[in-house]
């Protein structure tokens, strides 16, 4: 059951991602979206099969999604966050190919995008790795027996898998995007993650034993030293 799952969840999110970056540009005919789906497909499958052999529960988790439970703050902070996703890709293709207000990015800009869009994705992945409890909506699962983990990247930022967000969309906007998109994304995000982060810890010191103390431990967010 999990395989299959886990093949749907593959599908349903690669049509997704398809759609509003193919959508907005109105063209099948764009080389560098060629690539950039063609290195999420690869990544994905293959992260997905591994995980499935070795991690089987972290994503169990991932794919766990209970709306009937999660309380409302919760559901407005994890649309915002998705909306927020969702502006930082389709806005390279709608300045790039429509709006045309600034200039695409060229040169070693562009370049260094694909390799932060693949380092976030690869944050996402080492956040599975260590959290098993990793879901999309803020849930305790006592019935799990969740602890706070605080090894491997947890051990750095507290919400690594945002990290790991945060370098894919805007790596992808140095790849497909220009200068307007860029910035709005990163506008996008901070008014994402913010909500989603005060959510989420707020659940969690009021409900996860031992995250008061994780909170002392490792004192940022998602950027060491910086946020």
């Amino acid at each position: 059951m999990l395989w299959l799952k886990t093949l749907i969840g593959i599908t349903v999110q690669a049509f997704f991602l398809g759609a509003i970056i193919y959508l907005p540009a109105w063209t099948w005919y764009w080389e560098d979206a060629i690539t950039w789906f063609s290195i999420f497909y690869f990544m994905t499958f293959f992260s997905c099969i591994y995980l499935l052999i070795y991690k089987p529960e972290s994503l169990e988790a991932r794919l766990n999604v209970q709306p009937s439970s999660q309380p409302r703050e919760d559901k407005i902070a994890t649309s915002l966050m998705i909306t927020a996703i969702a502006i930082g890709l389709i806005f390279s293709p709608l300045d790039a190919f429509h709006f045309q207000v600034t200039p695409s990015f060229e040169g070693i800009l562009k370049i260094s995008g694909l390799g932060i869009y693949v380092i976030g994705y690869l944050f996402i992945l080492a956040s599975m790795l260590a959290n098993e409890f990793a879901e999309m909506t803020v849930n305790i699962q006592d019935d799990r027996g969740q602890k706070v983990i605080d090894t491997g990247v947890y051990a750095y930022v507290r919400h690594p898998m945002y990290t790991g967000f945060i370098f894919f969309i805007l790596g992808t906007n140095l790849w497909l995007g220009t200068y307007l998109s860029f910035g709005i994304s990163v506008i996008a995000l901070a008014i994402g993650l913010y909500f989603r982060i005060r959510i989420e810890e707020k659940t969690l010191i009021n409900e996860l034993d031992g995250y008061q103390d994780y909170l002392k431990k490792v004192k940022f967010k998602v950027i060491p030293y910086i946020i």
